[in-house]
Formats: C-alpha cells, sequence, structure tokens
C-alpha cells in the first residue's frame, strides 16, 4: 500500500533505490520490536517520506505490528517534542494489529509527550540518511498508554541505470 497518492506518472525512469534501515525499541508491557523490515515510500507531490517498519512479511494477522514515520525529506538535525507546533513529523506512531475471527483493527499510539531526536546524516540526490532517537509515551481513545523508546537508522541510496 503506497501512503502517498501520485497525481502525475513520470515518463521517464526514476532511479534504483535500495534501503538499508533498522529499527530497534522497547516498549511497555510488550517484546522488544527489532526489525530491517523497513519499507521506503515517496510523495511525487511533495518532499514528503515515508518509512514503515514492519514485523511480519505477509502471513501471522494475529502478531502484526510496526512503526510509520512521514516526514518532510529536507528536516533538520534537532530535538522535538510532539506538542511542538513545528513537530515536523505528519506520522510518529506505533501500531498493533488486533483481529478476531471476522474483523481486524488498529491500534495506534501517537506520541502524547517525550522527545524525538533526529540527526540529518545526508539529504541530497543519491542518500537520505537519518538517525531518529525517540522516547515517548503514546496512546489513543481506545488504546492504553505505551512508553515508546528506540533508535531508528533510515538510509535510502538512489542510483542511475
Amino acid at each position: 500500500m503506497n501512503v502517498f497518492k501520485n497525481k502525475h506518472s513520470a515518463n521517464a525512469p526514476g532511479p534504483f533505490i535500495s534501503v538499508n534501515c533498522d529499527l530497534q525499541a522497547s516498549i511497555s508491557n510488550r517484546v522488544n520490536f527489532n526489525t530491517q523490515n523497513i519499507e521506503f515510500q515517496q510523495d511525487a507531490n511533495s518532499n514528503r517520506i515515508a518509512f514503515i517498519a514492519r514485523s511480519y512479511e505477509n502471513a501471522l494477522m494475529n502478531t502484526r505490528k510496526g512503526m510509520m514515520f512521514i516526514f518532510p525529506s529536507d528536516i533538520k538535525s534537532g530535538s522535538y517534542k510532539p506538542t511542538d507546533a513545528d513537530f515536523p513529523f505528519g506520522t510518529f506512531q506505533y501500531y498493533e494489529i488486533g483481529v478476531n475471527d471476522n474483523f481486524s483493527t488498529s491500534y495506534d499510539y501517537s506520541p502524547k509527550s517525550g522527545t524525538v531526536d533526529i540527526e540529518v546524516i545526508s539529504n541530497d540526490s543519491e542518500a537520505l540518511c537519518y538517525v531518529i532517537n525517540f522516547d515517548y509515551v503514546g496512546g489513543g481513545d481506545e488504546t492504553e498508554e505505551l512508553h515508546i523508546t528506540g533508535k531508528a537508522e533510515f538510509n535510502v541510496f538512489m542510483r542511475a541505470f
């Protein structure tokens, strides 16, 4: 699933993209969440990018969990609080999928308090590299609050044919 809608398709082929990422998180009352199964997406209509980290491939519906980060590719290094007006993330959340015999639902844990520290390593036409450290309390109207801490290393390399 693409989180961005493409209004125009390009006629020329784009660069070849390789993704090299790692996410390690500690979540209260849960087992640790560690994955390199991270999808990268770009919005063709803006500078927004997305990294979607998952604990699963396509099976095991009742064990699905992950984290989603959507932010501008030109994000600045710094320390941010989710309550700040200039919090640069459109989406920053941990999620779990709950299932029963007939349905599934998503439980989202977006930050209510805490800090997100961003280090921009590279941001050019050849590489997007970010290190994100996070320590926050998150939850929603239908979920309990969880304390989530961790580190994400996102590396995207773009090469011409």
